[in-house]
């Protein structure tokens, strides 16, 4: 068996050839940053991506105690995953909210688990080429692209970290058995756990590794084999307690998928996991047409379900026969079932039959047996040496090739859900994520296919009916948008939130605060964290004359620890707000109704005019923006240099650039009046912008 403890001449001649080792780690280096550099310039990925950092305020306001007690305290997304979290906000704190610095820091940390990949087999086998292709069959994958080119995939490579170094711990244990080595194995367990669980099949790959190569345990099936296998299992006991320990917390955090809709008889389950081993063997030896999602299907095939396992027990039983002469075989496979069980389908039941990510660590292990048995095999025939080298060479500059195709796919949603919807045209995230991809684009109509389709597919789901009446929405058919609610919420779900805060939204814009009232307040209630909704409940009853009722609902959200709304006046930041958000028809129509309720309120029309003036695709002309502008100047008993920027402004959009000019030079005498420094200098711009007749635009 080859084992490298204790030190042995063979170790001494890996210290002495320094400068091979780190050239061999800049290989690697470069291949898989080559690989992945492109990722930096890629967007994000609408599917979960917009979940993990986009609508996740603790992300995007970066690393502060307040959202790592965040990270801590809460399930999120069904999981609990502090240093995952708290790996984003990191990002977010370097490098902004765009996507670069996520995309960076998960090529980093691939970059990262190559090299120590590498490292650590080296140091196990002392065999620098085996170790080394290994690492670089490992880094340049194609099934390796989803983990590094998707943000949301960053558990996969950061567990990855961890795991890498704790097999370097494992290593400087044996070779130094002391209780500080042992408590820090523990806690870089703990680190990865706290990233993904995993990590909970550590212990289990550290047995193998005792076995084979560090020769610490021996032959399990021999007479005797328990006295030396009892303390290696013992000096693991704290390891295998954190396994089990993180195993309730997932059992926890998951059981929707386990009790809800994805529920399955025990036996089904059982039916499934033995073909998704060969169907992950399948795309790890042959990449072909990989996607983010491969459909589900939940139906044991009990026929195909026996094939499968009686294919695995024989090529296990295969390999334990000659488990003396390539112990790394074994080794190798029983890394590659053991790393893959926690998430093999059956047990792990998901929208996916199975995902190119889930194979990050256990692909090590069928590239351990692979490579040497090849290996071996050149050892005892030396002709084949050459060839052997030749097709590794070969089959490395495939997989970057095939690995570079694939990888553009990653570079946005779009992208994404064009290949997705091409790939699975009946499943419904596929259809219901391309939807949302058209609808980001602004191609607004041809969504309205794709999630009508999507609701087919899952009739009791609420997420398609939504989103294709927010198309309708968005394409003025407020009537349809409202009668497609009614059946959604009378088909599905009538308590859903999202539902009933949309058809509150379509009341609202079709001036019926009176019938938006209830379906407002039920959403609320529901989710009473969503203030938006709560506001737009405050508009409903404030429309609907209903005003002690709304100061009611206002009475309430300030007990709740939200004094930003004290009455009516600050609505009017609320809409303008979102209008700039994107939401401009819905925002318009508030104010259209607020001024028709308060027709000299003068902070309400100067920026309703403010927003129609200075937006290049406004809901209602210029005119209506002037009109509004010269109402608010004539209420004032003084002239304000606000309100008058407001209304040079709107003649520049009508294109009465003169006047303009004379409305804004007085705005500037007053701001100066007034001690509004800031004030003149912005106006100051917005003149220029009109002597060169040109509207002053904010809004693209």
């Amino acid at each position: 068996m080859d084992t490298i403890f204790p030190m042995s001449g063979k170790i001494q001649d890996i210290f002495s050839h320094h400068w091979k080792t780190a050239l061999v780690a800049l290989i690697l280096v470069g291949l898989a940053a080559s690989l992945f550099w492109p990722t930096l310039g890629y967007g994000y990925v609408k599917l979960d991506d917009d979940q993990y950092i986009c609508l996740n305020p603790h992300v995007l306001t970066g690393l502060c105690f307040e959202n790592i007690r965040w990270a801590f305290t809460t399930v999120y997304e069904l999981t609990w995953w502090p240093f995952l979290w708290i790996s984003y906000m990191v990002d977010t704190e370097l490098f902004g909210t765009e996507p670069f610095g996520y995309h960076l820091t998960n090529i980093l940390l691939h970059v990262a688990n190559t090299t120590l990949l590498f490292w650590v087999l080296f140091r196990l086998t002392g065999s620098r080429w085996r170790s080394f292709f290994v690492a670089a069959l490992f880094t340049v994958h194609p099934l390796r692209v989803e983990a590094v080119a998707w943000i949301t995939a960053r558990k996969d490579v950061l567990s990855g970290l961890f795991f890498m170094l704790s097999l370097l711990a494992h290593i400087r244990y044996v070779e130094q058995p002391t209780r500080g080595r042992r408590d820090v194995l523990f806690l870089l367990m703990l680190a990865g756990l706290l990233s993904k669980a995993i990590l909970i099949v550590l212990p289990f790959i550290l047995l193998l590794l005792d076995y084979w190569p560090l020769g610490r345990a021996g032959d399990p099936l021999e007479k005797g084999a328990w006295t030396r296998w009892r303390p290696l299992l013992i000096e693991k006991a704290g390891l295998f307690g954190l396994a089990v320990i993180f195993i309730g917390i997932n059992l926890y955090t998951h059981r929707p998928n386990l009790t809800g809709e994805n529920a399955l008889p025990s036996i089904t389950r059982v039916g499934l996991v033995f073909p998704n081993y060969w169907a992950y063997l399948g795309k790890t030896f042959w990449p072909g047409r990989l996607s983010v999602i491969y459909p589900e299907n939940d139906v044991a095939n009990w026929l195909l379900s026996i094939i499968a396992a009686a294919g695995l027990l024989g090529l296990s039983t295969g390999l334990i026969w000659f488990r003396r002469k390539a112990p790394y075989g074994i080794v190798g496979w029983l890394w590659f079932l053991i790393a893959l069980f926690p998430v093999i389908r059956g047990l792990r039941l998901g929208f996916a039959a199975y995902a190119d990510r889930f194979t990050y660590l256990p692909s090590i292990g069928l590239g351990i047996a692979s490579v040497w048995s090849v290996a071996a095999l050149v050892e005892r025939r030396s002709r084949l040496r050459i060839p052997a080298v030749s097709i590794g060479i070969v089959l490395l500059c495939a997989c970057m090739v095939r690995s570079s195709v694939r990888l553009p796919a990653w570079k946005n949603s779009m992208t994404m859900f064009s290949e997705l919807i091409e790939f699975a045209p009946d499943h419904f995230v596929a259809n219901n994520a391309y939807g949302f991809a058209l609808l980001e684009s602004g191609r607004v109509e041809e969504s309205l296919a794709y999630f009508a389709r999507a609701a087919e597919i899952k009739p009791k789901d609420s997420q398609a009916p939504f989103n294709y009446a927010d198309a309708l929405l968005r394409l003025g058919r407020t009537d349809e948008a409202i009668v497609w609610l009614q059946e959604s919420l009378t088909a599905r779900d009538p308590d859903c939130p999202a539902l009933n805060n949309l058809l509150g939204f379509a009341y609202l814009d079709v001036d019926r605060p009176d019938l938006a009232i209830t379906p407002l307040r039920k959403a609320s209630e529901a989710l009473p964290r969503r203030i938006g909704w709560r506001i737009e409940l405050i508009r409903s009853l404030f429309e609907a004359g209903q005003n002690a009722a709304a100061h009611e609902e206002i009475r309430r959200l300030q007990a709740e620890g939200y004094p930003a709304i004290r009455g009516f006046d600050d609505l009017i930041p609320f809409y303008a707000n979102a209008w700039q958000g994107g939401e401009k028809g819905h925002a318009w129509n508030f104010f259209r109704s607020a001024i028709r309720n308060h027709p000299d309120h003068i902070i309400l029309l100067n920026t309703a005019a403010w927003l129609l003036a200075t937006d290049s695709a406004p809901p209602a002309g210029p005119q209506e923006a002037v009109r509004l502008a010269r109402r608010a100047a004539e209420l004032l008993s003084t002239p304000r240099a606000a309100v008058l920027d407001t209304l040079a402004a709107a003649l520049a959009a009508d294109g009465e650039f003169e006047e303009a000019q004379k409305i804004a030079q007085q705005a500037i005498v007053i701001a100066r009046e007034e001690g509004e420094v800031s004030r003149c200098v912005e106006i100051e711009k917005r003149l220029n912008s009109y002597r060169q007749n040109q509207p002053w635009r904010i809004m693209p």
